[in-house]
């Protein structure tokens, strides 16, 4: 079972690698670690041409993954708004794998009771123990979500706004184009992880944590 899990996973990633379009290659395609300056930084490679979309993302081996077509049939502003909502869907499940595990793991050291996510002990159990704790907590996020797509602009709503209030130093525009691609690609990985999850805990409702041991 471990071992078709992980195989699952590493070939759902590879796929998430986009694939190519017979374009241009990316203007920022990532390679593997590249040490320059002594070794001291790393690096993705930028390629002289870059591709129509003029997005990070065009990644060994598949290139720019696009099965669907969607960037071929999209304009410009639409291509964005795609990539937009990639980053935060990606976002999103990088928090929703660990609202998986942490709550099963105070589940099973009974940190919150006995009842807490019982008798399975599985977070889907959420589902039958606090309905109203789940309606409401998909209700607080979409309200913030409404109001993040109203105050922002196509184009600018991935940007959390760290830099600007400060809470992190500019690393320069090459560091941050390898920073969003790693982003990317994590949030790219966490969507099949959390998928996974969901998959898995249907199959046997089992916590995550007992089906690794």
């Amino acid at each position: 079972m471990k071992l078709a899990l992980l195989t699952t996973l590493v070939a759902g990633a590879a796929a998430f690698a986009p694939a190519s379009l017979n374009r241009g290659s990316t203007s920022l395609s990532a390679t593997r670690a590249v040490k320059k300056d002594g070794g001291k930084m790393k690096n993705i490679a930028t390629n002289e041409i870059p591709n129509e979309t003029g997005l990070v993302g065009d990644m060994a081996p598949l290139g720019f993954f696009d099965p669907a077509g969607f960037a071929a049939k999209a304009s410009p502003e639409e291509l964005i708004g795609y990539r937009e909502a990639e980053i935060m869907h990606g976002r999103f499940a990088q928090l929703a794998v660990l609202g998986f595990l942490l709550p099963e793991k105070y589940a099973a050291e009974g940190t919150f009771g006995d009842d807490f996510l019982a008798p399975s002990g599985t977070a889907l159990e959420v589902f039958n123990t606090n309905p109203v704790w789940l309606a409401l907590t998909l209700a607080v996020i979409s309200v913030l979500e409404t109001v993040r797509l109203l105050e922002t602009e196509p184009g600018t709503r991935t940007n959390a706004k760290i830099l600007e209030v400060g809470l992190y130093q500019d690393p320069g525009p090459e560091k941050l184009a390898e920073y969003g691609l790693k982003e990317l690609q994590n949030g790219r990985l966490a969507m099949l992880a959390f998928a996974g999850e969901v998959a898995q805990e249907l199959v046997n409702s089992t916590p995550l944590i007992e089906n690794l041991q």
